[in-house]
This record gives structure tokens, sequence and C-alpha cells, in this order.
């Protein structure tokens, strides 16, 4: 629960069989037998690796997920949000991935949320420090550095990315290292897309003025070739 008293999208980042059950009941309160079976055909799906992957893939937009990536949830609930997680972690012998592993990327779109659109482009572009627009969807960024912030056309993707190291907790799960928070912005289309890549920090005691981030998050380059991968705005 976000602290407006909202229900963030990022609860479902929380993944497993309670998940789909508080899925089931919401669904089924709400929107009736159509959301009980999409909550089953998420049951379904969340047990199978091969399934995961080809729902991810219809989030994103891709017919291949990025090499050394494995789908951890994938999920689309209609008008209200589609959700892909990535990871390097390879699925278990039961066929789920459990954690995030070294490398991963969240992947979230949702209905336009007003004030919030605004506030996180304040934020990406350094206009204001003030990281509550992330916590009311459940993300807290202890950043201990910003590298570099910027923009970024990918396709029709345009990118506001804002690329920090130190701590990243998404929904009581933590990391640290490098990520990169993006807004994905679309031609004409006004949803909310929110995305971020994690991974090692290279040299967590060196000052990022001194440090080489290639082949990270960080490096404009690699994310250039990473969100390359999908095509997010043409996905269904």
């Amino acid at each position: 629960m976000s602290e407006d008293g909202k229900t963030s999208p990022w609860v479902w980042v929380g993944v497993g069989c309670a998940l789909v059950v508080v899925i089931a009941l919401v669904s089924a309160v709400s929107i009736g037998f159509y959301g009980y079976r999409k909550a089953k055909q998420f049951g379904e799906e969340m047990k199978d690796p091969q399934a995961r992957e080809a729902k991810a893939q219809k989030v994103l937009g891709c017919e291949k997920l990025p090499d050394g990536y494995h789908a951890v949830v994938a999920m689309s609930l209609p008008f209200v949000i589609d959700l892909a997680i990535l990871s390097d972690k390879p699925p278990e012998a039961d066929g789920q991935v459990r954690g995030l592993g070294a490398r991963s990327f969240i992947y979230m779109k949702l209905l336009t949320a007003g004030k919030d659109r605004q506030e996180l482009k304040d934020y990406y572009e350094g206009k204001t420090d003030d990281a509550e627009v992330l916590r009311r969807h459940n993300i807290r960024v202890d950043s201990r550095e910003t590298i570099r912030r910027g923009t970024m056309q990918v396709g029709d993707e345009h990118l506001l990315y804002l690329a920090q190291r130190g701590e990243l907790n998404v929904q009581g799960g933590r990391a640290k290292g490098v990520s990169n928070l993006m807004l994905i912005e679309c031609p004409g289309d006004k949803k909310q897309r929110m995305g971020i890549w994690f991974g090692p920090d290279p040299s967590p005691d060196t000052p990022a003025g001194e440090t080489d981030f290639s082949g990270t998050p960080a490096d404009e380059s690699a994310l250039r070739d990473f969100m390359s991968h999908f095509h997010i705005c043409r996905a269904a």
C-alpha cells in the first residue's frame, strides 16, 4: 500500500502463490468472472517458464528476451497494469525464478497517473531531488551517487533516464549496485510507462567520475543496446 492510501502496482513485484490468490480475490470482486479467469491464467503462467516468457515477450513487444535473461513475472490486467520482470537467474527445478539475481529489468505500464507524470519528469530531470513520487509506487531509492541523467530515442520509445549507484528497494526487495530508472514515452500515448534496469557496480568504492561503467546500466551505449531488444510502444 502506498503512502497516499492507493494500492501500488509494485505490490505485484512480490510474486508467488500468495500473489495469485490475492489477484484472484481482487479481480473476482472488481471485475467478476473475467478477473478470476485472468488470475487463473496468471497462476498457470507463473508455473510454466515457457508461458511466462511468451507473456513477457508480448508485454515488452519483442520476439526474444535479451540473452541471459529469464522471465520472473509477466502479467497483463487490461485497463490496470502490464508488468514484466526479467532476471539473470534461471528457473529452478519447479520452473519458478526466486529473487532477481545480479541483473534484472522491471517494466510496468499503468493508466495515466495525473500529477505523478510531471513529478516523475521533474525528478528524472534533476529539477527536484524529492523521491516521494517514487515512494508512491513503492520504489525507494537510497542514491549514494548520481552517475548521469539524460534522454534517448530508441525506436519509437523516448527514454528519460536517471542512472544512480546505491540501494534500490522495490516492495521490500533490496539490491545494491547500479540502477537506471526510465520514464518511457510513446508517441500520442499518455499511459505511464516505467522501467528499471539494474546491475552490479563495477567499483563501489571508486567515485563515479573515476569509474568505468562500460556495459552497466549507467552506460548509454549499453542502455541503447539493451532497450533495443524491446518494442514497448508497439506492444499489445
